[in-house]
């Protein structure tokens, strides 16, 4: 039998995210066959829970989280943990002092290595602050919905996302490109990434606007739907050595002004933009994930 990795996180079950030799467990999460429920966020609470089942302690340990879950939810005595322990964190970009957080973190449990899920910009920061190795590895251990784009998509560029008080650029961005009318445009919200996939896939252009220094899911959920998409940003987001510096399907804008311009003369050629070949997100086999995250 496949030695398990162990995925801890805060959300529900995700069956996009199962590979062979992965369980998912957490608070949020029924017990099943490739799943189990842990109350206790701690390592004794999950030897518990694996001795009920009847499963070892042993495998890879993956702890998911983010400086809000470490501040509010932190998962304890990591020590205690016989096999390799790897901390993937997301949302560096949030809160006070998120990558202090991290690092305070670290330095009570210590894991051997780090990976960070989208925040690429902040990749040598966060090196130069903790002592085991960091590499940023997207889309890491995540998949997307999978969407059939459109023969005749409309002609609009696509927002899909928040303008809540954590959101000021988006939503003066979104503001003003309603208020200038220079592209066809729409904005609106969905309620899950599956139809978000679906609503992407009948747009001939999304706008993606990340939040400060973050890849963010939308890039690849963009992806996974076959539509080409604006990133409203700097290249520098994609940090170096990116196998997504070259795709021909990301595009790139720093002012509302280049934006426009590009969106214009992409919409000039519906059919050129169309025929943009668009590969799938670049999906990591769990296997080679670890080996790559875990390397001294």
């Amino acid at each position: 039998m496949r030695t398990p990795t162990l995925l801890i996180h805060h959300g529900a079950y995700q069956p996009l995210w199962q590979q062979p030799g992965l369980i998912q467990v957490g608070p949020q999460i029924a017990n099943g066959p490739e799943s189990l429920r842990l109350s206790d966020l701690s390592v004794t609470g999950l030897h518990n829970a694996l001795r009920q089942r009847g499963w070892a302690s042993k495998g890879v340990l993956i702890q998911y989280t983010d400086p809000f879950l470490l501040r509010a939810a932190p998962m304890r005595g990591i020590r205690q943990w016989p096999g390799p322990r790897l901390l993937a964190c997301g949302d560096l970009h949030h809160g006070p002092d998120p990558v202090g957080t991290l690092q305070r973190y670290c330095a009570a449990e210590p894991h051997d290595a780090v990976m960070l899920t989208f925040n690429a910009a902040l990749l040598q920061d966060v090196q130069q602050r903790l002592p085991t190795p960091v590499r940023c590895l997207a889309p890491s251990f995540f998949k997307y919905p999978i969407a059939t784009p459109s023969p005749t998509p409309r002609l609009e560029l696509l927002h899909v996302g928040s303008l809540g008080p954590h959101h000021p650029r988006r939503r003066e961005l979104v503001k003003a490109l309603l208020k200038r009318q220079q592209v066809p445009f729409r904005h609106t919200t969905t309620t899950n990434a599956a139809e978000a996939a679906q609503l992407y896939a009948q747009h001939a252009l999304v706008l993606n606007v990340p939040l400060n220094q973050d890849l963010n899911h939308r890039l690849f959920e963009v992806m996974a739907s076959g539509v080409p998409q604006v990133i409203f940003g700097d290249r520098s987001l994609l940090g170096h050595n990116s196998p997504l510096m070259n795709r021909p399907d990301l595009f790139w804008a720093n002012s509302i002004e280049e934006l426009e311009d590009l969106v214009q003369r992409l919409f000039a050629d519906p059919n050129k933009l169309k025929s943009i070949p668009i590969g799938p997100p670049p999906y990591w086999d769990l296997r080679a994930l670890l080996k790559a995250a875990l390397a001294p």
